[in-house]
């Protein structure tokens, strides 16, 4: 996945890759379209509406310009999803223009809002993409064909590993897709079946164990809290400081010296 927030230029272009493309709009975009090699149209997006299009799918556009959050899925995210969605595992995509979706909205505005503080956590990132996939898929599917949500898959057995998993590597930079082979299940099915299972979905779950890791360094050791934010999987010391303050109400450095 790949996510960034951008600003429109008036004007032409023609647009067609790879990957899916949702586009969260942020300011009223309006102008003239014409989706593959179909009639030339008239466009409007009004700020808070949501397009989105399929791989492959071609579109010119003559637009007035504006912003708005740009998310490319990559095809293998639909591919290895859907068969676990819909029975037969068939779902026809096209061009959606102009629609609202609560969800999505929510999703892109909190991927840009973690790309905006400068850490966007793995796990997150993955576990948000598939709800998006997931999203996007119940849109496009036959309601008749759509599977039930999976029933808890973990068994003491797998939830053992993964945990263990988690707390030998809590230095690494940890994927939903790294858990989930560990418990030998798809992405989606492991996020709801561990969130099932332990009552916190993967990523609050792995966060919680990097801050009570650093805090057992804070007590144990004089390490600087630079290198406890390294060795607890932290991107830097800035953002463990953010993190604990968050979740705790006060910085590390004051946590640790009332320690003393």
């Amino acid at each position: 996945m790949s996510v960034g927030v951008f600003y429109r230029a008036p004007g032409e272009v023609v647009w067609q890759s790879d990957y899916y493309r949702i586009s969260c709009v942020l300011t009223d975009i309006r102008g003239t379209k014409q989706s593959d090699d179909g009639p030339v149209e008239e466009y409007q997006l009004r700020s808070g509406e949501i397009a989105f299009r399929p791989s492959d799918r071609k579109l010119w556009s003559d637009l007035s310009g504006g912003r708005f959050i740009q998310i490319l899925q990559s095809r293998e995210t639909y591919d290895n999803l859907v068969p676990e969605l819909v029975r037969g595992g068939t779902v026809h995509f096209e061009p959606q223009d102009a629609f609202s979706d609560p969800l999505i909205s929510q999703i892109g505005a909190t991927l840009a809002k973690e790309i905006d503080g400068g850490f966007l956590d793995g796990i997150l990132a993955d576990a948000l993409n598939t709800a998006l996939a997931v999203q996007v898929t119940r849109r496009f599917a036959d309601q008749s064909m759509l599977m039930l949500e999976p029933s808890n898959g973990l068994s003491r057995e797998r939830l053992r590993r993964v945990r263990d998993y988690i707390e030998a590597h809590l230095d690494y930079r940890l994927t939903l897709t790294d858990l989930a082979g560990v418990a030998c299940l798809s992405p989606y099915h492991f996020s709801r079946s561990f969130k099932q299972a332990i009552g916190v979905g993967p990523q609050r779950y792995v966060m919680q164990r990097r801050l009570e890791r650093a805090k057992t360094l804070m007590r144990r050791t004089n390490e600087p809290l630079a290198e406890i934010a390294q060795r607890v999987g932290f991107a830097d010391q800035s953002h463990l400081t953010s993190i604990f303050r968050r979740e705790t109400g006060v910085t590390p450095g004051r946590y640790r010296a009332a320690l003393a």
